[in-house]
């Protein structure tokens, strides 16, 4: 057991050293400064191994990741001696690669532009509630790449590995992130506008959200939500309920950050003042959008009671 680190359990094999005696007994095992040399040499190599595979057999080495990667990721969170190597041999989607293609962290890099300064990576359970919801808008209009995690572990790992050649590893749905500017549309709504608009927002929803803004990296959608806990994403809120852990059941507090642009906040805004109890009915609802695209919403009774409101009003 102790030959290898933990993330390596699933390798099995024999050792063929000098140092070993002919016949082992449990007080050779027990000789730690020999394990210890043993286990810092074989997983050395067999890092090595994976390194040369990777670079010289891409599609053998893919199999073997598709297969055993989770170890890999366990060993990149965990393994502080070897976290360099096993960071270069993780894999991942990206948006730009096609389903099912993977790029390393290192290729991810090469592709950077010289502005960019962080790698940025959203966790979700498939490909296709990434692509389709809010939070890669404004990275593909700035044509920003953008990592695909899938797996539950992804969030733990990035979080403990942290970085990689220098670049901080972002998460794309975090409420620090940073964009540059784009060109303002015509036909959205003036800044004066906005800012009456989001005020409306902040009293209307009241203590559901800790803020509202307009936001620089939606184009599309109409708003999205971010956790206003630096310290509890989404996916760990998840694991807590699941867990049953004290704080999991605490009610969210979100930063809700709204597209000026968009046809439903130009029409939000004209609602507001004509027919302000409709609008808060969609005020809440698109608050409730939000939060299901964030993973966040925990009861969606009041939205369907909600939801048969604002049909009867069409």
């Amino acid at each position: 057991k102790d030959l290898l680190p933990e993330w390596l359990r699933f390798m099995k094999g024999v050792i063929d050293s000098e140092d070993l005696p002919l016949n082992i007994s449990r007080e050779t095992m027990q000789d730690r400064s020999l394990v210890e040399k043993l286990n810092k040499v074989v997983t050395k190599r067999f890092l090595k191994f994976l390194s040369e595979e990777a670079e010289a057999r891409p599609d053998a080495f893919n199999e073997f990741y598709f297969e055993f990667g989770i170890f890999l990721k366990e060993g990149a969170a965990m393994d502080y001696t070897h976290k360099e190597q096993l960071t270069k041999l993780l894999r991942f989607e990206s948006s730009l690669t096609d389903k099912g293609k993977t790029t390393s962290l290192a290729d991810y890099v090469t592709r950077m532009g010289a502005e960019q300064k962080e790698i940025y990576y959203l966790v979700g359970p498939n490909r296709a509630a990434l692509e389709t919801g809010p939070y890669l808008e404004g990275f593909k209009a700035r044509n920003l790449e953008v990592i695909f995690c899938y797996e539950a572990v992804d969030e733990y790992v990035m979080s403990n590995v942290r970085e990689f050649d220098g670049k901080k590893l972002t998460a794309a749905d975090h409420a620090d992130v940073k964009l540059s500017d784009l060109p303002k549309p015509e036909g959205a709504l003036s800044e004066d506008d906005t800012k009456k608009l989001t005020a409306w927002l902040k009293e209307t929803l009241g203590a559901r959200v800790e803020e509202v803004k307009a936001s620089d990296r939606l184009v599309d959608s109409p708003a999205l939500a971010v956790n206003a806990d630096k310290f509890m994403s989404p996916q760990m809120r998840r694991m807590m309920k699941a867990m049953k852990k004290d704080g999991a059941d605490e009610p969210v507090k979100v930063t809700l950050e709204i597209n000026p642009r968009s046809a439903v906040m130009k029409r939000l805004f004209e609602t507001h003042t004509t027919s302000p109890e409709k609008a808060k009915l969609v005020a809440e609802q698109i608050l409730d959008n939000s939060l299901i695209s964030a993973g966040l919403l925990d009861d969606a009774t009041p939205m369907v009671a909600r939801l048969h409101k604002l049909l009867e009003s069409v």
